[in-house]
């Protein structure tokens, strides 16, 4: 199935200029970025001792520009991307290789890959599927035994309403309009019901939250707005 439906594809098309533009429509991304990076390092650290992400081959599901995984690619990581969007992954091949990093980008449908991974990322994608169990089926169908998947996505609250939708899209405009469904985004013990559901351990729940006294996104315990869930695939 397609990651994202036909309109949330043709709604990042045309914002793919801008994936590595600090100031631009992913800006928010950036800025959280060294949060959920870490978060990921944590669970490679954990689960894939003692070399962590060295070597481990990873699969980013919704790559977009490639903002997740050339950092995972920098901490040496074998990293294949894959989005729905072809300017996307064009973005992400050449910014890939100005930065002289060999990552495997592919605007591939996720049912269509071949290998399978000891990490899979999947950041701020699942809130915008259009059949979100057969999606995560399709994640833990390319997540090897051993293997550990990292979500992030939008809890469904009234704050997420209010701040992520109405806040970020309506009156700030730091998130283009339109992005988001509400409807759309799932709690975290809906998200962990369905990961155990198709037989994984949930293993991490983090929130995701901007500290205004810091000015940087920061990992804790607060999962009201923005959270990472770490899952593992038994032996």
């Amino acid at each position: 199935m397609n990651m994202k439906n036909a309109l949330q594809t043709d709604h990042f098309e045309s914002l793919s200029d801008q994936w590595w533009n600090e100031n631009g429509a992913f800006g928010v991304l950036h800025a959280m970025n060294p949060a959920r990076i870490r978060f990921i390092k944590d669970m490679a650290n954990q689960y894939f001792p003692p070399s962590g992400l060295r070597n481990l081959k990873v699969l980013d599901v919704g790559c977009g520009g490639g903002i997740v995984c050339e950092p995972l690619s920098r901490l040496g990581a074998l990293v294949k991307g894959v989005d729905a969007s072809e300017q996307a992954i064009l973005i992400a091949c050449a910014h890939a290789l100005e930065q002289n990093l060999v990552i495997d980008y592919a605007c591939e449908d996720l049912k269509n890959i071949k290998n399978t991974y000891d990490l899979i990322t999947c950041l701020e994608v699942v809130e915008h599927v259009d059949d979100l169990k057969i999606f995560a089926n399709d994640l833990v169908q390319k997540l090897n035994p051993g293997g550990v998947l990292v979500l992030s996505t939008l809890n469904r609250t009234i704050l997420s309403y209010v701040v992520g939708i109405l806040g970020a899209e309506y009156l700030t405009r730091k998130v283009p309009i339109g992005t988001h469904n509400w409807q759309k985004f799932i709690e975290p013990s809906e998200l962990a019901s369905l990961m155990e559901s198709l037989g994984l351990k949930t293993i991490s729940l983090k929130g995701l939250n901007y500290s205004f006294y810091k000015r940087e996104w920061q990992l804790g315990g607060n999962l009201h707005m923005n959270y990472l869930a770490g899952f593992y695939k038994s032996v």
